[in-house]
């Protein structure tokens, strides 16, 4: 049997079930939220008094209602950060909301979270860092042991988990089983997605919420798991160069992130210096648009709400975004191509969601066009890969057709899942894609206009 090639390998790498539906998941918010809220840092000690803890007016519907109007359908939250404290009345130390004055001990915040999400169908994940200042254990073999029992109550006990979210520790104090806990989560939650430092999807290197110029999905095995940081912050990590010279691919895409704030915690005299609705939007473009997702940083106050100007910044959110792509002109739209490998793949299941187009066999360039029926006034064109059959596409332009004439408007190198091409505000009525280099063949699953 022949040798198959590295690109015939990269074709063979696809997603799960769990990393397509994660992916489809798009925009994340991410929250903030423990014992630094109170004490006013960004890192504490692990030696806080618990006392501190001291919420006066918490209320999970409000964050999940704030989260839900800026078009969000996913929260993280900080389980457990770096000092120790826990939300939950973990049975493994008294470094927990069971110790604090709120609700007098008997309040449990990731249960209340994790409800309130599922009532409003927004998926619940978790962030437990390894990391612990406070566990007497920390260093010692003992407190991998420590570290699975708390992670167990957080995957056993509050429902399904659609994210866990480990935070990188390089400072060498620790050996981490990492295998033990992915086999833990795996046992208790099978499709929850292992982000960060883990096998299923990777931060991109920046906290920006900004993508690469080529954001691959199929990268070398390498950079899976406990990787060190500094790999996954290169500028190319999933090229023909790099991945010929790898031993074994992976599906590993890519989460991009972003705070509203200057810090991941909320401090009173960052108020003003929120991030604004355009950088925001931008940050959108350049990570859900950029075959990524999107996770968006809050902050709630120590009062336990989300404070009111950043619940105005995420309503007005969700209302741009909504008016950003109310309504695809291509909708009805006729699509027309240079080839197509059958009836079953072409260009007439674009945006059907029910197939895909998938290029002619040995075709070298595809060419789809499309004609609106009416001039529209555009400025944004979204294309997406069916990547359930891998990711292929290397090299890609748009036209418009303007006095007798197609004149290029765009050209980009991904698409992967979705890419959202900004384009000068124009009007057009026929449009025309252009793939100029792929991985053997090309598949289109969604060609939208706005």
């Amino acid at each position: 049997m022949a040798t198959k090639s590295y690109i015939q390998k990269a074709n063979a790498t696809v997603p799960s079930k769990a990393q397509i539906e994660f992916m489809n998941t798009e925009f994340i918010a991410f929250i903030h939220y423990g014992m630094n809220t109170f004490t006013n840092n960004e890192w504490g000690t692990g030696r806080e008094p618990v006392k501190y803890f001291k919420p006066a007016d918490f209320s999970a519907k409000q964050w999940v209602l704030a989260i839900k109007s800026a078009g969000m359908k996913g929260m993280v939250l900080t389980c457990k950060f770096s000092d120790g404290f826990c939300l939950w009345p973990s049975k493994y130390t008294d470094h927990s909301v069971k110790s604090s004055p709120w609700l007098d001990g008997e309040g449990d915040m990731v249960r209340e979270l994790s409800e309130e999400c599922r009532k409003e169908g927004i998926k619940f994940g978790i962030y437990i860092s390894p990391y612990d200042m406070h566990e007497p254990t920390f260093g010692t073999e003992a407190y991998n042991d420590f570290f699975v029992n708390q992670l167990t109550e957080l995957c056993t006990d509050y429902g399904d988990i659609f994210c866990v979210w480990f935070e990188r520790d390089e400072s060498g104090q620790q050996k981490y089983d990492w295998e033990r806990y992915y086999k833990t989560i795996r046992k208790y939650q099978p499709d929850a997605m292992i982000c960060n430092c883990g096998p299923d999807i990777r931060w991109c290197g920046n906290h920006a919420g900004i993508g690469r110029v080529s954001e691959w999905s199929v990268v070398p095995k390498e950079l899976i798991n406990d990787a060190p940081a500094a790999l996954l912050v290169q500028p190319d990590l999933g090229s023909r160069k790099k991945i010929k010279k790898a031993k074994e691919l992976v599906w590993f895409p890519a989460i991009m992130d972003m705070k509203m704030r200057p810090g991941w915690f909320f401090h009173d005299h960052e108020t003003p210096n929120l991030k604004v609705l355009s950088t925001a939007i931008m940050s959108y473009f350049k990570s859900v648009g950029n075959n990524g997702t999107f996770i968006f940083n809050v902050s709630p106050s120590h009062s336990g709400r989300i404070d009111r100007k950043d619940l105005e910044q995420l309503v007005t959110l969700g209302a741009q975004l909504e008016l950003e792509f109310k309504e695809n002109f291509a909708e009805n739209g006729t699509f027309t191509s240079s080839g197509c490998s059958d009836e079953l793949h072409s260009e007439r299941f674009i945006n059907s969601g029910k197939s895909y187009f998938r290029s002619a066999e040995g075709s070298r360039k595809t060419v789809i066009t499309l004609d609106m029926g009416d001039v529209k006034s555009i400025d944004k064109i979204v294309l997406g890969e069916n990547i359930a059959t891998g990711q292929q596409i290397e090299k890609f332009s748009l036209y418009y057709f303007y006095n007798k004439k197609w004149h290029k408007i765009y050209k980009g190198t991904t698409i992967g899942r979705k890419k959202i091409c900004i384009i000068s505000p124009m009007e057009a009525r026929r449009l025309k894609l252009v793939i100029e280099k792929t991985r053997e063949f090309a598949t289109i699953s969604e060609f939208k206009v706005y």
